[in-house]
This record gives structure tokens, sequence and C-alpha cells, in this order.
């Protein structure tokens, strides 16, 4: 089984359709020299902001709010995006709030995501659990303590639901020197196979995270990525195209070089 790296798109498309649509070529063309072993997934994120933000705060200038607000995406928008997408790339939608999950099953996503600030959220994994039963999950765990990721793996693995596991750092960014990439290993030593990878919120110049939780064991990776123009800026935690490059070159190191059990017969009988 190929290692998935997912394309965190968040708000970068920005609220703009053709800049959300010229990201997905781009790193479309990135991809495509590392495909023979690496799959590949885009995410975007979806919020329910009639509901999901509190009416007191919908006219402010809080920057948090506004960056929900200011890249809204009509549905229209959101069909085409979604639409084009598919084409080259697994889908994955994060789901802030009841309607989202919906929204996401209706769309036909490859994957549903839980954000690490919503892993001990309640209500949203009782829906979850509900509606998205057959739903393939993956769930970031952030600074979850390890009372609070017990509670959670527990809950759905009592429901005997899909779902795999993402350490990360809840950050923004993570410095190299604090992504502490071990408490992988631990979580493993304790839950196995249901920790299937890493979510990184690191510096955008970072090179050898993923080589490194490629070694340890991870196989699902999960970055945050974006473009530049006259309009748009990064955000700090988000890479360029050729920080992408870089990044996945030295995962695909890592790869070859971790090799399989199996290729061991082409020079050793077992």
């Amino acid at each position: 089984m190929k290692p998935l790296v997912i394309f965190e798109i968040a708000n970068n498309h920005m609220g703009d359709l053709n800049h959300g649509l010229k990201i997905i070529k781009t790193y479309y063309y990135i991809s495509k020299k590392y495909r023979k072993i690496i799959d590949f997934a885009v995410k975007f994120q979806f919020r329910d902001l009639d509901t999901f933000i509190h009416q007191d705060y919908l006219n402010t200038d809080h920057p948090q709010v506004k960056r929900f607000t200011d890249t809204k995406l009509t549905t229209l928008e959101w069909n085409k995006l979604i639409n084009f997408s598919k084409r080259n790339f697994k889908i994955i939608c994060t789901a802030f709030d009841e309607k989202s999950v919906e929204s996401i099953i209706k769309k036909k996503f490859d994957y549903l995501k839980i954000a690490s600030c919503s892993m001990d959220e309640w209500p949203l994994l009782e829906h979850i659990a509900k509606k998205a039963k057959s739903k393939k999950i993956i769930c970031s765990l952030g600074g979850a303590s390890l009372e609070e990721i017990r509670k959670t793996i527990s809950f759905f693995s009592n429901r005997k639901m899909d779902v795999s596991y993402l350490y990360c750092v809840a950050k923004y960014p993570t410095n190299p020197k604090d992504l502490n990439l071990d408490f992988f290993n631990y979580l493993k030593s304790i839950y196995k196979d249901k920790i299937k990878g890493f979510s990184s919120h690191e510096m955008p110049d970072e090179k050898l995270s993923a080589s490194l939780a490629y070694a340890m064991g991870a196989k699902i990776f999960e970055k945050h990525v974006g473009l530049k123009s006259k309009k748009y800026n990064l955000n700090k935690y988000s890479t360029s195209p050729k920080q992408m490059d870089d990044w996945l070159s030295n995962l695909k190191l890592a790869i070859e070089r971790c090799g399989t059990p199996q290729k061991r017969k082409k020079f050793t009988p077992m």
C-alpha cells in the first residue's frame, strides 16, 4: 500500500475559484513525478457559516471570523472546485459542524476529516458516528491529552468505525525542535495500527519531517499548501510549490531506502 500525502488547502483558495483551481493544477503537476510510490489527496474544510459563527461576531473585524467570511465560496463554486479535484486526486474534507458532515456525505468525498480542535467535540462526534458510520475517517489528535486521545479512540473503536489517527502538533507554525516526532512512536506503542500518520503545521521550509515520520511507520501525511500571487500571500505554515517539492523529494528518498520485506527477495533467498 502506497503512503498517502494530503495537500491541505483549507481556506487558501481565498474564496476565489480561479485561485483555488490554480492551486489544484500546480500541486497536481508537482505530484506527477512521485505518483509511482505515493498516493495523493486534496483536502478542503466545510463550515456552515450561518450557524458556525455566532451572530454577535458576524460583522466584526475579528481576524479568525474574517478568515472564514472573506473566503466564502458559493455552492456552485464549491461544486466546480470539488469536481475538478476529483479528476486527479482523492478528495477529503474537514467537517466543523453537523451540517457540514451531511454535505461531505452528499458530495461523496473519499474521506471525512476530524480536526484536532474537534476531536473531543462530542455532539459533532456523535453526529459523525450516526451519519457517517460507513465513511473512511481521518482524525488529527493535535494538542489532546492522553486521556482525551483514549476517549476518542475508544468511542470510534466501540462503534467499529474505520478511523485513521494522525499525530500532530497544534502550533501554527511548529518549529523543528518542537515537532517531537517520537511521540508518534509512543502513540503507536499503545494504539498500534490505529495511529497511521503525521499532520504537519511545521515551518514551510522544513524538509525532513515526512522522511523521518515515514521511517517510524507513518503512512498518511498532511501538509498545508498554497500559492503566493500578486493578490494573495501565503500564511506562515503553508508551503510554496518549491517547498513542497523539496519535502516530497526527501519523502521519496525515505520510501526508497526503507523498502519492504518483499524487496529483500531480489538479493537474498527468504
